[in-house]
C-alpha cells in the first residue's frame, strides 16, 4: 500500500465526521457557480479521489449519475455508506474506464495532495476519461497559515500546488479557466 493510501486509511474516520457540513458547503458553492460550467447534455460524473463522497453526493443530489473512485479502502467504505456508487481505484495506476467514458470528471481537494509527477498522472487520467469537462475544486490564491499547518501534517504539496496551478494543468487540457471561490480556494475548469 502506497504511503498516500496508508495515510488516508488512518484519517478516514476523522474525515467521516465532516461529511454533512462538507455537503452543505459544496452544495452552496455548486449552486452559486454551476452556470459557469455549461453542463448542457451532461449526465455522468466521475468523482475522482472521492474521500467520503461529499462532493460527489452534491452532484448526485442534482440528478447526475455519479461514480466515485478512491484508492483508500476505508474511504471507499465511507463513500458507500454515504450513498454513492464507489469503486476502489488509484489514478496513479491508471483508471479502468475507457476514454471519454464520463461527461464530467470532478475532484475536490485532491490535486494539492500530490507531488507534481503524480499530479501529472491525475491530469492525464482525468483528461482521458472526461468527454466535456474536468473540474478541480481545490486550493488557489493566497496561502493560509491554518491550511498550511494542516496540509503539512497530512504531507501534502499544498504550497507547491498553489504556486504552480493552473499553469501546470495547461499541458493536459486545451483550456483552463480559474474561478475564484474565496481568497484561498477556487475551481479549475478544464476542457479536455
Amino acid at each position: 500500500m502506497n504511503p498516500h493510501v496508508r495515510k488516508f486509511q488512518f484519517i478516514a474516520p476523522f474525515y467521516g465526521l465532516f461529511f454533512k457540513p462538507q455537503v452543505l458547503g459544496y452544495s452552496s458553492v455548486i449552486g452559486k457557480h454551476i452556470s459557469a460550467l455549461d453542463l448542457a447534455g451532461c449526465e455522468t460524473v466521475l468523482d475522482l479521489g472521492s474521500g467520503t463522497g461529499a462532493f460527489g453526493r452534491c452532484w448526485q443530489d442534482l440528478g447526475y449519475s455519479v461514480t466515485a473512485v478512491d484508492a483508500s479502502p476505508a474511504m471507499v467504505r465511507l463513500c458507500l455508506k454515504n450513498g454513492l456508487k464507489c469503486l476502489e481505484q488509484d489514478f496513479l495506476e491508471g483508471l479502468t474506464f475507457p476514454d471519454d467514458h464520463f461527461d464530467v470528471v470532478v475532484g475536490a481537494y485532491v490535486a494539492h495532495g500530490f507531488p507534481f509527477a503524480d499530479r501529472e498522472k491525475l491530469y492525464r487520467e482525468s483528461a482521458r476519461v472526461a468527454k466535456d469537462l474536468v473540474l478541480f475544486h481545490d486550493f488557489g490564491g493566497k496561502s493560509r497559515f491554518s491550511v498550511s499547518v494542516i496540509e503539512k501534517m497530512e504531507g501534502s504539496c499544498y504550497r507547491e500546488f498553489i504556486a504552480r496551478a493552473p499553469g501546470e494543468m495547461e499541458r493536459f487540457f486545451r483550456r483552463v479557466d480559474v474561478l475564484p471561490l474565496s481568497s484561498w480556494n477556487c475551481w479549475y475548469i478544464c476542457r479536455p
